[in-house]
């Protein structure tokens, strides 16, 4: 197996985990009324506001993979695997969290799928997820402010969940 599709497949190992283990926190909180007090509380609506950025590391990998036509059964799997436990989170949410932090997850939903040829720009493809990486403060999407790390460049919410969650060292775009 080629190395890109490796580390995709490390990347989407670790968002399935995170949104997994989110599963499990709000599941195990017995008391609705709890459940919704702990939701709309600030520290809550922030953990809300990062899963929703690590699903949407998972919606642009997604958009990069059918760009650079690298789908592969494997990788078709994960992505899937990842789409039921952010479902499963969201029906999960339906009931504590508020209308604005709903709107916000399902935002998630909706990418910018518009890409750089990877061969005519190669600086401009996230290392990580490998769709384009371009500056738009106006977007929370983790395509805000761009990192560039030894000559790659980064989403920011990418190279976040990589170097928090996956490895200590970024991958590089090829």
């Amino acid at each position: 197996m080629k190395s890109e599709p490796a580390h995709l497949i490390r990347c989407l190992q670790q968002i399935h985990e995170v949104i997994r283990r989110a599963n499990e926190i709000f599941a195990d909180i017995s008391q609705p009324s709890v459940c919704r007090e702990v939701l709309l509380s600030e520290a809550g609506t922030t953990y809300i506001l990062a899963l929703s950025e690590v699903y949407q590391i998972s919606r642009r990998l997604k958009d990069g993979l059918k760009a650079r036509n690298l789908v592969n059964k494997q990788l078709q799997h994960r992505l899937h695997e990842v789409d039921l436990v952010w479902n499963n989170l969201l029906s999960f949410l339906v009931f504590g969290c508020s209308s604005s932090q709903m709107l916000l997850l399902m935002s998630s939903d909706s990418t910018d799928s518009s890409f750089l040829d990877p061969d005519q720009a190669p600086n401009h493809v996230c290392g990580i997820c490998l769709a384009e990486v371009k500056h738009n403060p106006e977007v929370h999407s983790g395509n805000s402010h761009p990192v560039i790390f030894q000559g790659c460049c980064y989403h920011a919410g990418c190279a976040n969940f990589w170097l928090n969650c996956v490895d200590c060292t970024l991958p590089r775009e090829t």
